[in-house]
């Protein structure tokens, strides 16, 4: 699901030294700049990315501000899955226009999968562009900053073919609990509707040695839980002789000293191996939850849409997760109205879901894609009939998750608070292994918590829980295997 994040101002400003990765001093028409705010939308991948961009903003000696009006740099790091989220960059450039004319030394760019999408037809669009940077190009930022504020319309993009994952030694991490760590870039599935291969690039994968190297460094920083990320993560391998494959990863990141929680996203069904199931069944700090993407329940639409599995291999690597970790947390995407799918296929798709029951899923009305199979396929699904199908989806699914969370009322679970809750002030949000929010009374000093909560109350969105629980509580749900409660902050 598309989100809004900004990133604002920092505790803390490192001095301004050297373009990162390089020991060339900061050039003028960088340092002249002091202030800048980045917008990020789409999933976690760019999320990373933005904070990576923030690391090295924060290192050139730049400050972040909330403010359009105060940022003398804003970027907007894209996202082009959808169409509607590509529509929105360049409604939000409409609405930073103004701010250009007003204050012409602002500069003012373009990041992320819409940039590597669109190059130089966004310069056509909206001139008052001032740079464009695909995703694989974040390192090169500095020097497109440079370039822009001398001869303007920077560009840097990448050949899809190349193999690189850029390094990145400055990030600026948002949450206070959390860490992303890139293990991989790109995919080299050929899925008919999907756009990631061309914005994203073929798969790369880091090191087994670079990526234990963060996750020790997250650690050592107070991030107790990271975050594995990958287009088609399961996919990482590293050497010919394929000594390291995801599950050794899984387990060495696991296993970390210091590390309590470890999750990875996005899955793919065909990497989806035993072994994986093995490790999140074996290791207590491998959180109990999979996103694993299914798009469609009917094997004709999954043919079409290259998927490379059918529905029952799909819910056989269901069954045994579910066999070895009975309260294993679980969601989807789904993709409805894909070209040719009828009212059969799409009842196979509910069938599938009433049989799962997922704990979430992002469901979403297919859209051409540029530079996708289908693109060229006639889109035939009447647009009506579309919404009329998601709706029907996520009301079953509403109904599933409202079912699902009145079984957790009166259960002890343990979250992490990761923050002030969005649903009411005075409350403290966390989340169980299984990935289910939890809200409960307290302020931003629980903030890096393992707390013991009881569910009290359950909507189809979130939980609210109360605390403390006491000895007895704990001694009845032994089974459970909730630690007492301890503050990591």
């Amino acid at each position: 699901m598309a989100e809004l994040l900004a990133i604002g101002p920092a505790a803390a400003v490192k001095p301004p030294l050297v373009i990162p990765g390089t020991t060339t001093p900061a050039p003028p028409s960088i340092t002249g700049l002091a202030t800048y705010k980045i917008e990020t939308w789409g999933c976690q991948m760019n999320s990373h990315d933005s904070e990576k961009m923030a690391g090295i903003l924060d290192s050139l000696g730049l400050v972040p501000v909330e403010k359009d009006a105060e940022a003398d740099l804003i970027l907007l790091n894209t996202c082009s899955v959808r169409e509607k989220a590509a529509q929105k960059v360049f409604t939000r450039l409409g609405q930073l226009r103004m701010h250009k004319r007003r204050r012409p030394h602002m500069v003012l760019g373009v990041c992320g999968c819409v940039a590597q999408q669109e190059q130089e037809r966004i310069f056509a669009r909206a001139p008052y562009v001032d740079l464009v940077m695909g995703p694989r190009r974040i390192a090169s930022l500095p020097a497109l900053i440079v370039e822009s504020r001398s001869r303007r319309h920077a560009l840097g993009v990448f050949d899809p073919r190349e193999s690189l994952v850029p390094e990145s030694a400055a990030v600026r991490r948002v949450s206070r609990t959390r860490a992303y760590v890139t293990v991989m870039e790109g995919c080299n599935k050929n899925c008919t509707f999907c756009i990631v291969p061309f914005t994203r690039g073929r798969e790369a994968c880091r090191p087994p040695e670079a990526i234990l190297r963060e996750v020790r460094e997250c650690v050592h920083d107070g991030l107790v839980e990271v975050e594995l990320l990958g287009q088609n993560v399961n996919a990482w391998r590293h050497g010919q002789s394929s000594t390291w494959d995801f599950t050794r990863l899984l387990v060495a990141a696991a296993t970390v000293p210091g590390v309590k929680r470890v999750r990875f996203t996005t899955s793919h069904p065909l990497h989806f191996k035993n072994s994986i199931i093995d490790a999140m069944a074996s290791h207590e700090t491998l959180c109990k939850h999979l996103h694993l993407p299914v798009q469609s329940g009917s094997d004709v639409v999954l043919r079409r849409m290259r998927r490379g599995y059918t529905n029952t291999e799909y819910l056989d690597r269901i069954g045994r997760l579910r066999h070895q970790i009975p309260d294993v947390g679980l969601s989807t995407d789904i993709i409805v109205g894909f070209p040719g799918e009828t009212e059969d296929d799409f009842e196979k798709t509910m069938q599938l879901v009433r049989q799962v029951r997922y704990d979430t899923i992002y469901s979403f009305i297919y859209s051409p894609r540029p530079h996708t199979a289908a693109q060229a396929w006639l889109d035939d699904v009447p647009a009506f009939e579309k919404k009329a199908r998601l709706h029907r989806l996520q009301a079953l699914q509403t109904q599933i998750q409202l079912e699902k969370n009145r079984e957790m009322q009166g259960k002890i679970v343990q979250i992490l608070v990761d923050g002030p809750s969005a649903r009411s002030a005075g409350q403290v949000s966390g989340r169980t292994s299984q990935n289910h929010v939890v809200n409960v009374e307290g302020d931003p000093s629980f903030v890096g918590r393992f707390m013991d909560v009881r569910i009290t109350r359950s909507g189809p969105h979130s939980l609210t829980g109360v605390w403390p629980i006491g000895h007895a509580d704990l001694t009845s749900h032994r089974h459970e295997n909730i630690d007492r409660p301890r503050n990591l902050g």
